[in-house]
């Protein structure tokens, strides 16, 4: 996703509420933390993949994109889905769903969401199945937009030349801090965040040495990184979540 620069940073964080479709939630424990994902129709015609995260019954992320952009296949990995089956459950600490979805009109092309939710954070991830179309991938990019609720958070840090690693820390009124981060994963590059122009920021990939237009190289099925959003009290709350480690067991 090459980030497009609007003529103001801030009229683009407006935060709307989408129609749902093929709708999934999964809540924390306590049940004050919840994700929700579900599909969402776009001024293209397409429909996209898109998630949002509630706190107290408050939007902390509003609607955000998400996708994965195939190197020289269309449309976008997470545009026309439909879901095809779910499942959640409970384990220690945290509760899960897997939401699948297969694209419209693409022979076959499936992506899913893999997101668990704690009481003090929420980490999502995508999952490729193996399908004809996809038996080997060249991704260009990863479309993954994190949609700030102006109203609540501070995103004076946020700026349309914005090109930054890992974590992005913010100030919240209500929650205290909030805080993105990513996983390490073997093999697929670490993502930077860059300002989005319908959304506050967004993944982006780097290139492969070499390789001009891709950034990641490998075959499916394909379990790609954890993208996290923990919230706390003060900044270093944020770090001590325990969260990271919960997904390295």
């Amino acid at each position: 996703m090459k980030a497009g620069l609007a003529a103001s940073c801030l009229a683009a964080l407006v935060i709307t509420s989408a129609p749902a479709q093929d709708e999934r939630r999964v809540a924390s424990p306590d049940g004050k933390l919840e994700f929700r994902i579900f599909v969402t129709p776009q001024e293209s015609g397409l429909s996209r993949l898109a998630y949002e995260v509630a706190y107290a019954g408050k939007r902390i992320l509003g609607t955000s994109l998400l996708g994965l952009t195939i190197h020289n296949q269309e449309p976008l990995l997470g545009e026309n889905d439909g879901l095809t089956a779910s499942r959640s459950g409970s384990e220690t600490g945290h509760n899960w769903l897997v939401a699948e979805y297969m694209q419209n009109g693409s022979i076959g092309r499936r992506i899913n969401v893999e997101a668990r939710v704690w009481n003090n954070g929420i980490a999502f991830r995508y999952v490729i199945p193996r399908s004809t179309p996809l038996a080997e991938i060249l991704i260009e990019d990863e479309d993954t937009e994190f949609s700030f609720a102006p109203d609540i958070t501070d995103v004076s840090a946020i700026r349309p030349e914005m090109h930054a690693e890992f974590p992005l820390l913010l100030r919240q009124s209500g929650t205290g801090w909030l805080g993105i981060y990513q996983a390490q994963s073997a093999g697929y590059p670490q993502a930077f965040l860059v300002y989005s122009a319908r959304a506050a920021v967004a993944t982006q990939l780097p290139e492969k040495p070499g390789q001009r237009g891709v950034a990641f190289e490998g075959a499916t099925p394909l379990v790609c990184p954890w993208r996290i959003v923990v919230i706390g009290h003060d900044s270093a709350s944020l770090e001590q979540s325990g969260i990271a480690g919960d997904l390295g067991r």
